[in-house]
């Protein structure tokens, strides 16, 4: 039974050597992925040993199959650091296969996987390239991708010369819909209440009293609801003005058995703060709370001394996130 992961850093020096063995088969059965002969299993292993800190620092997500084994087989990657005007785009990199896994439909689930995370994290539009008239290419056809036409002479073929490269892309649909509303409509006062009482539960304090709807109606504020395709609402999340240059993220909450959710609103308001002319996002969560800790670093977040009414809190822990 196969499965499909993300790996972390830690989870790809684990998987090292099966990953740089994925690597290695490609490039031995001539797969067009940035490689040329001599090409090693020590070369291989250099590659991911430094694709790491990008893993880490958010500008790159890793995607892994495993076999019946538990044994990694196949990958492909997310391309997420873009340039201000470019982050409702990501790139498609490495789609990987070993010869043993093939024909078992792994390369479409990984796609797919793969453009659900993007969807996740805000993203509309995935580029990618491949070798022309590849069997790759024929695969991204089917699972969608357009043509948008080829580059001649573009990089080594295995067998000598240069070969043609084919640029693609792909425009999701987005699976939530984020959209501004006021905090006083009925669907946002649900969701801040929900999220009072789960973070009552968590931490023994509501944060209610540190949010004042007021901070994000103003210029320089935003109050978003993110809603499924039938129009329910599913999360809610804000910025408010903090100092110059700086936005406060506020209410962030995903309804449990949600999916995306909380990186769509996250994407969406990190968006919008720097159309605002914002620099940097802070926020504060609870030291006991480990999912909220967890999932702002997996999205490039880092701890900062704590701020205004957080500083000396030993409780609170502070975070940021630049835009340039």
């Amino acid at each position: 039974m196969r499965t499909i992961e993300e790996l972390d850093g830690a989870g790809l020096r684990a998987n090292l050597d099966a990953l740089a063995e994925v690597l290695h088969d490609c490039v031995r059965q001539g797969a067009s992925v940035g490689f040329v002969f001599p090409f090693a299993l020590d070369d291989a292993r250099r590659f991911w040993r430094e694709l790491a800190p990008q893993i880490e620092s958010g500008a790159r997500k890793l995607l892994v199959a495993r076999d019946a084994d538990g044994a990694v087989c196949a990958t492909v990657q997310l391309g997420l650091a873009m340039p201000p005007n470019g982050r409702h785009r990501a790139d498609v990199n490495k789609m990987l296969v070993h010869t043993r896994a093939r024909r078992q439909g792994l390369a479409g689930a990984l796609l797919a996987a793969a453009e659900d995370h993007a969807r996740a994290l805000g993203r509309s539009l995935l580029v990618l390239d491949t070798w022309s008239g590849s069997p790759a290419e024929d695969l991204y056809r089917k699972q969608g991708y357009q043509l948008c036409g080829q580059i001649p002479q573009y990089a080594l073929a295995a067998e000598g010369g240069l070969g043609a490269t084919t640029v693609m892309y792909k425009l999701l649909a987005p699976a939530v819909q984020v959209v501004e509303e006021d905090p006083s409509s009925d669907d946002a006062r649900l969701l801040l209440d929900e999220l009072s009482a789960t973070l009552a539960g968590i931490t023994g304090d509501s944060g209610a009293a540190s949010f004042n709807a007021d901070d994000v109606r103003g210029a320089g504020g935003c109050f978003v609801v993110a809603r499924d395709a039938q129009g329910r609402a599913l999360g809610c999340g804000a910025i408010r003005p903090l100092q110059e240059g700086v936005a406060e993220l506020k209410r962030m909450y995903a309804r449990p058995g949600t999916r995306g959710v909380g990186s769509a609103v996250l994407a969406h308001l990190e968006q919008t703060a720097a159309a605002l002319g914002y620099r940097e996002l802070w926020l504060e969560t609870r030291l006991v709370n480990a999912r909220a800790l967890g999932f702002y670093a997996a999205r490039g977040y880092l701890r900062i001394p704590n701020f205004g009414k957080y500083a000396g809190n030993n409780a609170a822990v502070c975070m940021a996130k630049r835009f340039t």
